[in-house]
C-alpha cells in the first residue's frame, strides 16, 4: 500500500513539477549548436547503436560535441578514459545543464535512456532504436506486458515514445512495424540502416576468412524482467537438452558454445568447459561476439537479422512456439519470419548444428532473401548517413 502510494507521488511529481520546469528553463536557457547527448539501455550500459554512434563522432567530428548519459559509475569511468569529459552521471546538477542546453539527444530504446530527464520540445530526438522487430512492441502490446518489459520505466516509455523527429530504421519492413507500434507519421522515419551494423558490413567486405576455433552462439530472447521467472536462463537451446548432452556433441565437433543472455536477464553457470555465457557486462557488443562465431543458434531474437550480413549459418529453434505466440505475440506466423531451418526436436537441433558446421551454404538462398527483406540493399557508411542527416 506504501509503496503504491509513494510510486504514485513520484510519478505525478515527475511528470507535473519536474517536466513543467524543465519546459519553462528550455525557453530561457540558449542551445549549444552541435552539442548532442547521448543514452542507451536506460542509462546501465555503453551498448547498442547509441554507441556505435557516439563512437563515430568522436573519432570522425570534431565539430560536435557528444556527451553520454548513464547512472552507471562504471560506464562513466569507461568512457572518460577513452574520451575524457564525454560523459556524465544523470540526474545530476550537471546532466540537467548539459540536457537544457543540448541541440539533440540519440536514444536507441527509449527517453528513459536519457536516465530521467524529461522531454522538452526545444531538444531534437533521434532515435536509433535497437533492433528490427518480429514480435509485438509498443502500443501492440497491452499496458501489462509493456510493464513486465521494461519495468519501473514504462511510464516514461509509454509517455514519451512519439517525441521523436527522426526515427532511423533498416527497411520499409522496420518502418512500418514501428509506424504501427508507435503510431508516428511515416515522415519521421529515415531508412539509414543500424550503426552498430558498420562493423559488420565493413568485416564481411575486408575479412572473407578467419582462422579461428568453430564457435556456436546461442542467443535466446527476451522474456519476462520478472525476478521469479528466469528459469529459461538455463535453457540450453531445448528445455530436453542437457549440459552434459551439449558438452559430449561439442566435443565430437571440436566446437564451443557461447551462451549471451538479454542485457535484463539473470546469467547462467556451466560446468563444462566448452561452454560458456558472456553477459552484457563482460562484452555489451553483440556484434564482436558474431564476428568470432560460426554458427547463431535464437529463438526469437531479432539479433539474427544483424547476423545475416555475415551471411552464416543460423538455427531457430522456437521450442515454445504457441506459448510465446500467446504470450508475447507476433508480427506474422513463424515461418514467414525467419529463414530455415526451424527446429523444434531436440534431435533435429543437434542434427542442424552438424549441417551448419559441414555446410555452411546450406539454407543460404533464403538467408539472403530475408536479408534483404530486413535490411534492403544497404552495404555500410551508416554513422556517416545518420549524421549527416542530424546536420540537416
Amino acid at each position: 500500500m506504501w509503496t503504491f502510494t509513494l510510486s504514485k507521488v513520484y510519478w505525478g511529481f515527475f511528470f507535473g513539477p519536474w517536466t513543467w520546469m524543465f519546459t519553462i528553463l528550455s525557453w530561457v536557457i540558449p542551445k549549444k549548436s552541435k552539442l548532442y547527448i547521448f543514452g542507451s539501455n536506460e542509462g546501465k550500459y555503453f551498448s547498442d547503436n547509441s554507441r556505435a554512434l557516439f563512437e563515430f563522432i568522436k573519432k570522425n567530428e570534431e565539430s560536435i560535441q557528444a556527451i553520454w548519459f548513464t547512472q552507471s559509475h562504471e560506464v562513466f569511468n569507461e568512457i572518460e578514459e577513452r574520451f575524457p569529459g564525454s560523459a556524465v552521471i544523470s540526474p545530476s546538477l550537471k546532466a540537467s545543464l548539459i540536457y537544457l542546453r543540448a541541440d539533440q539527444a540519440i536514444i536507441s530504446y527509449g527517453f528513459q535512456d536519457l536516465c530521467r530527464m524529461p522531454w522538452i520540445p526545444s531538444i531534437k530526438i533521434n532515435q536509433l532504436w535497437h533492433g528490427v522487430p518480429l514480435k509485438k512492441i509498443g502500443l501492440l502490446k497491452s499496458e501489462q506486458r509493456t510493464f513486465d518489459d521494461y519495468g519501473p520505466t514504462w511510464r516514461i516509455f509509454m509517455r514519451w515514445i512519439d517525441k521523436v523527429d527522426r526515427f532511423f530504421v533498416a527497411s520499409n519492413y522496420e518502418m512500418e512495424a514501428h509506424e504501427k507500434a508507435f503510431k508516428i507519421p511515416k515522415n519521421r522515419f529515415i531508412i539509414s540502416g543500424n550503426p552498430r551494423n558498420d562493423k559488420l558490413y565493413s568485416f564481411e567486405e575486408s575479412n572473407k576468412t578467419v582462422n579461428k576455433k568453430r564457435t556456436i552462439i546461442y542467443v535466446p530472447t527476451f522474456r519476462n524482467r520478472k525476478e521469479d521467472d528466469h528459469d529459461q536462463e538455463s535453457i540450453l537451446m531445448h528445455p530436453e537438452i542437457t549440459e552434459k548432452g551439449m558438452h559430449e556433441f561439442l566435443l565430437r565437433n571440436d566446437a564451443e558454445l557461447i551462451v549471451r543472455p538479454h542485457w535484463v536477464s539473470s546469467d547462467s553457470d556451466f560446468t563444462s568447459d566448452r561452454i560458456r555465457s558472456i553477459t552484457h557486462d563482460e562484452e555489451p557488443d553483440l556484434n564482436e561476439l558474431m564476428i568470432k562465431s560460426d554458427v547463431l543458434v535464437t529463438d526469437y531474437s531479432s539479433a539474427f537479422i544483424d547476423w545475416l550480413i555475415l551471411d552464416r549459418p543460423v538455427i531457430f529453434t522456437p521450442y515454445d512456439l504457441e506459448a510465446y505466440t500467446d504470450n508475447f505475440g507476433l508480427l506474422d506466423d513463424y515461418e514467414k519470419l525467419v529463414p530455415s531451418p526451424i527446429c523444434i526436436e531436440p534431435q533435429l537441433i543437434f542434427e542442424e548444428l552438424d549441417n551448419a558446421l559441414q555446410n555452411p551454404q546450406l539454407y543460404e538462398a533464403e538467408r539472403n532473401n530475408a536479408r534483404l527483406r530486413y535490411l534492403g540493399d544497404i552495404n555500410g557508411n551508416i554513422c556517416a548517413r545518420i549524421v549527416m542527416e542530424m546536420k540537416r
